[in-house]
């Protein structure tokens, strides 16, 4: 009588489900779990500085996390993304980057920050995911996404309704409630990162509160602080024929 043999089949699975996968988006944003809190922190300050610096703008942003919420907002006071520019985002089929082409020493290169971002409170939690609403031109969008358990894959929720911000963009990322505990214990960590980006943006000016007490304010210790722009031109020797191509 022979052996029994297994006959392998080939499973084919949707790159989009990177995004709704904790292993895998911690390999997208590079950071473990416990970690996420500041990378929120850090792209959307980033976000808010490239986006002041590019308007020729003082950069000025308020940060705010509840623990009890968990709940954390960051709000810049740029020009504000463009509605276009949300829904873009939220197909994440596709890139949306104003950076991801070019060859500068900007902030961000990637081009998949503010996805991961988005994606965040449904790979945190797949049964009861959180959201994300980002608020800009007077417009709220409420994004979320969902778990198609059949296929695997992520189903976008998202919703439009009216808002009080019309200047600048604010963004309020939710978590569902199994995260609460990732977001208090990284407490330490959250600061710390704030105070970095205040060492080394002197022309920023910052609030940061936690669970409704404001714990850290600075203010511009080098207000005319130059640095290179997104809009600021660049050097074609920076580039090989393929990027050009690009």
């Amino acid at each position: 009588m022979a052996a029994p043999t297994l006959k392998r089949k080939t499973f084919s699975v949707s790159r989009l489900s990177e995004f709704v996968s904790g292993p895998e988006l911690v390999k997208q944003t590079g950071h473990a779990v416990e970690q996420w809190l500041e990378v929120v922190l850090k792209e959307l300050v980033d976000n808010g500085l490239d986006e002041a610096e590019e308007a020729g703008l003082p950069p000025r942003i308020e940060i705010s996390v509840d623990t009890a919420k968990h709940e954390i907002v960051v709000a810049d006071h740029g020009r504000g993304i463009k509605p276009e520019t949300v829904e873009a985002l939220v197909d994440l089929s596709q890139k949306v980057s104003s950076r991801a082409a070019y060859i500068s020493p900007t902030r961000g290169q990637q081009g998949n920050a503010l996805q991961t971002i988005l994606a965040m409170p449904c790979a945190l939690d797949n049964i009861a995911p959180g959201f994300t609403v980002i608020e800009a031109h007077g417009v709220a969008h409420r994004v979320a996404f969902e778990v198609d358990a059949m296929r695997g894959v992520p189903v976008t929720r998202f919703e439009r309704e009216a808002s009080i911000v019309r200047n600048g963009t604010r963004i309020t990322t939710r978590w569902p409630d199994r995260a609460c505990s990732i977001i208090a214990d990284d407490e330490a960590g959250f600061f710390q990162a704030v105070r970095a980006f205040v060492c080394f943006n002197p022309h920023l000016d910052l609030t940061a509160t936690w669970n409704g007490a404001e714990r850290y304010l600075a203010t511009p210790t080098v207000p005319d602080w130059k640095r290179w722009r997104p809009s600021d031109p660049m050097s074609p020797h920076w580039y090989d024929v393929p990027l050009l191509k690009r």
